[in-house]
């Protein structure tokens, strides 16, 4: 039984069009982001989502578009039970309160409060197509690096040195933790930072650089660059129309060889609807020369 079904007794014919079948899981939380004409039902939604998805413990609702230097969005917690199970867990990484959680991904557990820091278990097929690409001996610069999940994803199977940067000090703080929790103290360290602020500080070139920020990594796009090489690896998320997908490669190319590089575009890739006709984009490329 789907969403829908759970709850056709309770909604209208209206209200069951509107729902939105799509929800978000981390951990053992739910997250719902129903539209306005359905927050009345929050509760029921959630209690309907719990019984379905009988391992989730905590349903938070989205009340706030993702906003800030941030990167966070705002959430209300409409359902909480009191029967956590966390045993799994060493315990001193166990959380702490309800909007905690452990999220498990391709062999690894991330410590997460996505009211704190951002995060998005819809992200784990690029996380582990990325790790499927690394070659040992790698040394890979992760912008917008978040609670660590692309680093230490990648840092759990491939014998490569991560640097990660990342501004928000809760998700720095995780991050931290995660490291220990998944035993790469070894190959991934995080810089604390605004990513125009610490790029300049690190020293020598990388064989890749992920930029897993979609709302603003194109930004930062030139900067990046600099810490680039000929044979450099770069992964960049943009939010893009239905429009300027179909232009994006010529507008990497032409913003990479402005600022004095070469490359081949690998790949244009959908990873995600994020509205009608808009939608998360991953462009691949490779710098080939530098004039």
């Amino acid at each position: 039984m789907n969403l829908k079904d759970k709850l056709s007794a309770t909604l209208s014919g209206d209200e069951i069009d509107a729902l939105d079948r799509s929800f978000e899981v981390i951990g053992d939380i739910g997250i719902i982001e129903p539209q306005e004409s359905l927050v009345k039902w929050k509760h029921e939604i959630a209690k309907a989502l719990v019984s379905i998805q009988n391992h989730l413990k905590v349903v938070l609702m989205k009340t706030g578009d993702v906003s800030g230097k941030f990167r966070v969005p705002e959430y209300e917690v409409v359902y909480e039970s009191k029967n956590r199970d966390f045993s799994w867990v060493p315990k001193g990484f166990r959380p702490s309160k309800p909007t905690q959680t452990v999220h498990r991904e391709h062999g690894c557990r991330f410590k997460i409060d996505p009211t704190s820091a951002y995060f998005s278990s819809k992200l784990a097929h690029e996380r582990g197509r990325i790790r499927d690409l690394v070659c040992d001996g790698e040394r890979i610069l992760c912008l917008f690096a978040g609670v660590g999940p692309f680093a230490i994803v990648t840092a759990r199977s491939k014998d490569v040195k991560v640097t990660g940067v990342e501004i928000n000090p809760d998700a720095v703080s995780f991050f931290r933790e995660n490291i220990i929790l998944n035993k790469v103290t070894d190959k991934v360290d995080i810089l604390l930072g605004d990513v125009s602020d610490v790029l300049s500080k690190i020293d020598g070139k990388f064989d890749r650089i992920m930029m897993p920020a979609p709302k603003n990594a194109c930004d930062f796009l030139e900067p990046a660059l600099k810490k680039t090489k000929i044979g450099t690896i770069v992964h960049l998320y943009c939010f893009l129309s239905e429009e300027e997908v179909s232009t994006a490669a010529q507008m990497i190319s032409d913003r990479c060889k402005n600022a004095g590089y070469n490359v081949e575009i690998l790949l244009v890739r959908k990873c995600g609807n994020i509205g009608p006709y808009h939608y998360r984009i991953v462009i691949d490329f490779k710098v080939l020369s530098k004039d």
